[in-house]
């Protein structure tokens, strides 16, 4: 089990219940985000909780947290790339071109910043664990939210080079693939009737899945939506973008 944990995206939905997971498990466990008080909300009720701000969107922002956490926790030997946001974007109607760059920045950009930032620390260790966490929309994407799809499906395809080129080493890569999660990721989106996994199910799923040495964790139906696809692709994309 890691000893000293990282987790972006932590104010809130899968990352604040991964942090309250592994702090229940005695790791040392700091959660990072743009809202310190978001963040404080979740270590509130968790002793020794630390929290940092990074907004994983602005690289210095990004390279300012990794070299502070090298000096207080040198020991920190699992990062996981959690932050992400999702917007419906309808492409036959005016946009904002900030709202798509803002999903990119952060999904896919943030995601690839932070590993940059943080693997000459966790390298040092004797062995540690990074974590992408993606989404099954990575293999079927939902056509309303075009741009969080497609940076999910790209973090998929980055951790697999990304596994691929740190095989011999100390750093294991994990993707996290999660189905549709009960989170705030998709507060006030219509989603006809779809619904989610209960967040202390996944937590509790991801937590099992982290302890088995896997290195792609399909979580839920994630793995059905996966498998089918691959066999009836078509099929399962009308099925997903029906309502």
């Amino acid at each position: 089990m890691p000893q000293t944990v990282f987790i972006t995206g932590g104010s809130s939905g899968i990352g604040a219940g991964l942090a309250k997971a592994f702090h229940k498990r005695g790791a040392k466990v700091i959660i990072g985000g743009r809202s310190l008080d978001g963040l404080a909300m979740v270590a509130r009720d968790c002793g020794g909780m630390e929290c940092v701000e990074i907004d994983v969107a602005v690289a210095d922002s990004v390279r300012a947290c990794a070299a502070a956490m090298a000096v207080q926790y040198p020991q920190l030997d699992m990062v996981i790339n959690n932050a992400g946001i999702q917007r419906l974007i309808d492409f036959t109607e005016p946009h904002a071109d900030a709202a798509t760059s803002e999903e990119i920045d952060t999904n896919l950009k943030g995601t690839i910043a932070v590993t940059q930032a943080f693997l000459p620390l966790l390298r040092r260790q004797t062995a540690a664990v990074l974590v992408n966490v993606s989404s099954a929309l990575a293999f079927a994407p939902l056509a309303k939210a075009p741009i969080y799809c497609a940076t999910k499906a790209a973090v998929h395809s980055f951790t697999m080079s990304l596994r691929e080129q740190l095989k011999n080493t100390n750093v294991r890569i994990v993707e996290l693939i999660p189905p549709l999660v009960e989170t705030n990721l998709h507060r006030g989106q219509p989603r006809g009737n779809r619904s989610g996994m209960p967040l202390d199910a996944f937590v509790e799923a991801s937590m099992k899945g982290l302890d088995s040495g896997r290195e792609e964790l399909l979580i839920g139906g994630a793995l059905a939506l996966r498998i089918a696809s691959r066999i009836a692709p078509k099929f399962i994309f009308s099925k997903i973008n029906s309502h």
